[in-house]
């Protein structure tokens, strides 16, 4: 029986490289920006959707929801974010970025940029295209699969 060489899988590989791509560019934040690698999360996020309830914003920057709420009070605390109550529900808050948050953009970028130069140091523009290239088709693969078994598992349920 041949031996399974987990280190080279493509499930590993790619585990390891996104694992090491987010703690350089979470060093390049803290060093150049002052915020850390979830801070940015939310505050990108918050860029693309104004005014998500943190519910919202945890499934975007994808954690739980009890675990977003000492994020989301230290940033407002240093005044990079604002809650404010829903206009239609008092009792949902909705959450924003404000002109400080906003003044962190383009070193934010800045820091992406430095992380892309690094990581793709030595490597040709075909090659860091063939390399995105085949991780998007990854990421459709397993995104249908993933809904392919969720439809089957509904339909389970149903039986």
């Amino acid at each position: 029986m041949k031996q399974f060489d987990y280190e080279n899988s493509i499930g590993f590989v790619v585990y390891s490289a996104s694992k090491m791509m987010q703690k350089a560019f979470d060093l390049e934040l803290r060093d150049k920006t002052g915020i850390n690698l979830t801070q940015s999360k939310v505050i990108f996020t918050l860029y693309m959707q104004s005014g998500p309830t943190q519910r919202e914003l945890a499934d975007k920057i994808g954690v739980e929801s009890p675990t977003l709420v000492p994020i989301i009070d230290k940033m407002e605390k240093d005044g990079y974010v604002k809650r404010k109550s829903d206009v239609n529900d008092r009792r949902i808050k909705r959450i924003y970025a404000t002109a400080k948050a906003d003044s962190l953009w383009d070193s934010m970028m800045e820091c992406a940029g430095q992380i892309r130069k690094v990581s793709t140091k030595d490597l040709s523009e075909q090659e860091i295209r063939s390399a995105l290239e085949v991780v998007k088709k990854i990421t459709e693969n397993l995104t249908r699969h993933l809904g392919d078994s969720q439809t089957t598992d509904l339909k389970k349920m149903k039986d």
